[in-house]
């Protein structure tokens, strides 16, 4: 083999390398997003469902903005990267509150996302919600 081969070899070998890190960096990052996403799901969810068992009268004791607690079980990190926010407002001649809950967080490379939810909590028992990513 001449000298000008195995510089060949050696380049299109470096390059595999980098090109094969480079992928898989790109695949962490989004294992990572998808894991962010989850859990916020998650903490929505389980806001959620804790608002639902609550009486009409529980519910109109909570503050009307607030940061909201998250089960430490579901990770011992999520106080210090996803900042929980509720907001509880009156609607039509206050027999309906609608409830914005809302979870934000940086990702690793330093993106910020926000994921929402909204219900609607009626005296009577009417409620529904749905979900909206940013």
């Amino acid at each position: 083999m001449t000298m000008i081969e195995i510089v060949i070899a050696v380049m299109v070998l470096g390059l595999v390398v980098a090109s094969t890190f480079m992928a898989m960096r790109a695949g962490f990052t989004m294992i990572q997003l998808a894991r962010d996403n989850t859990m916020a799901g998650q903490i929505l969810q389980s806001e959620m469902e804790n608002l639902r068992l609550k009486s009409w009268d529980q519910l109109n004791e909570l503050e009307e903005e607030e940061e909201f607690q998250v089960d430490t079980l579901l990770d011992e990190n999520i106080g210090d990267r996803f900042i929980r926010t509720r907001r509880i407002r009156g609607i039509r001649g206050g027999r309906m509150k609608e409830v914005e809950i809302e979870v934000e967080w940086t990702s690793l490379r330093g993106a910020r996302h926000r994921r929402v939810y909204r219900t609607l909590f009626g005296k009577e028992g009417l409620n529904d919600y749905y979900y909206r990513a940013f």
